[in-house]
């Protein structure tokens, strides 16, 4: 019997269809995070350090010279270097952002120049522009007057460095006459920053006159806002320091000064609360880290468990609106954004406070909204949301 043969029908190949994302639109979000990083995070960390070694130091050794006694020759000659090193806010920006950015030496050095003069430049540019009388001879009176100590605007070193940096960066290296093309360039790209700055100071000045219209208008309100905000800002990878130097150091409004004590304290609640709330965790090398360092070393545990954030968030709101309404704390430029880091904070609300406010009140303000309260508060709830289970306190360890 014969068998019928069978038709085999041939198999097929069938390729699965795969959807991938449009590889310009990988492209485009890559370019952003990379520029984002660029002059936002690491020109944010370079300029902060560059505050720290100038403005901020000299604001320090100013304050230790008052207390020696300013007609004392010691107390003299620290107010003297205090007030050169608060001159040179510019120049430690410049080189800070360019060396950050990891430029080469010359570079750097080069940028300590766009640095210093940009922060006394687009300022006079834009209030020459704003009075309607400019001229560049103006412009250049305006800047042989000033007087030592004053440190310049911020916002116009960190827009003038980058734009010398990145056109500088370009012809860099193409020549065998660097030595002389680096600096020469980079002068000559300040002169346009002077007017390229200009938004960027206005936006600033913007910022400004809404800070200080809100925080008389609603001091209670804004102290919550100011605190919380500043609070995030300086355990978040950014400089609050560098921000709140730019925003406030050009105004001298008692308004300001009433929102950097709102800021100081919030500032100090994030670090004085990390520190009590890990202390099981951390013992006493990470209270004094956190608590008088940066409470900066809690993001990478935070990223993890964004839950711990919390409690130091409602430690600055409740501290913020005491400050503006109670105590009626002030704090200067540079002690704002510092919180208890180095105890700078607490000297610039010493500084801005004194005369103002009653020396009593100065020291439970700073006793009790910068430490005692910040602490209480997150320790408390510590154990509530433990008990909650919310947040275990191994999450709070720090690698250090």
């Amino acid at each position: 019997m014969k068998s019928e043969p069978v038709n085999v029908i041939p198999e097929i190949e069938t390729n699965p269809v795969v959807f991938q994302q449009k590889e310009p639109e990988k492209k485009w979000k890559t370019v952003v995070k990379k520029y984002a990083n660029r002059y936002f995070i690491d020109a944010f960390s370079g300029m902060a350090q560059g505050l720290f070694v100038t403005l901020i130091a000299g604001t320090i050794f100013k304050q230790i010279g008052s207390w020696c006694g300013a007609n004392s020759g010691f107390g003299a000659l620290l107010i003297l270097i205090g007030n050169i090193a608060c001159t040179l806010m510019g120049a430690g920006i410049g080189v800070g952002i360019a060396k950050k950015l990891k430029a080469p030496d010359l570079v750097v050095f080069a940028c300590a120049v766009a640095g210093f003069l940009g922060a006394f430049l687009p300022d006079k540019v834009y209030n020459l522009l704003s009075d309607g009388s400019f001229s560049l001879k103006a412009v250049a009176g305006s800047i042989t007057a000033f007087k030592v100590g004053a440190p310049g605007n911020p916002i116009g070193s960190y827009v003038s460095t980058l734009i010398a940096l990145e056109i500088v960066l370009l012809i860099q290296g193409k020549t065998k006459l660097d030595i002389l093309i680096v600096p020469l360039t980079v002068m000559f790209v300040t002169i346009i920053s002077m007017f390229v700055a200009y938004p960027a100071i206005w936006f600033i000045k913007v910022i400004q006159k809404f800070i200080e219209i809100s925080v008389t208008a609603q001091p209670f309100i804004m102290g919550v806002v100011i605190s919380v905000v500043m609070g995030i800002l300086l355990t978040m990878p950014t400089s609050s320091a560098a921000i709140w130097i730019a925003i406030a150091s050009g105004s001298t409004s008692d308004a300001m000064m009433l929102a950097g004590g709102a800021a100081v304290v919030g500032c100090a609640a994030q670090m004085v609360g990390f520190a009590v709330m890990s202390f099981k965790e951390n013992g006493v090398g990470g209270l004094i880290s956190q608590g008088i360092g940066t409470s900066m070393l809690q993001i990478p545990n935070i990223m993890k468990h964004p839950l711990i954030f919390v409690p130091p968030i409602i430690a600055s709101a409740i501290v913020g609106p005491i400050a503006t309404c109670v105590f009626k704390l002030r704090c200067t430029a540079g002690g704002g954004g510092m919180g208890t880091s180095g105890l700078v904070g607490v000297f610039g609300a010493v500084e801005a406070s004194k005369g103002v406010v009653s020396d009593a009140n100065i020291a439970l303000a700073i006793v009790f909204l910068m430490f005692v309260i910040p602490a209480v508060v997150s320790l408390l709830l510590r154990i509530l949301f433990e008990k909650k289970g919310w947040i275990k306190g191994e999450w709070m360890k720090l690698d250090v």
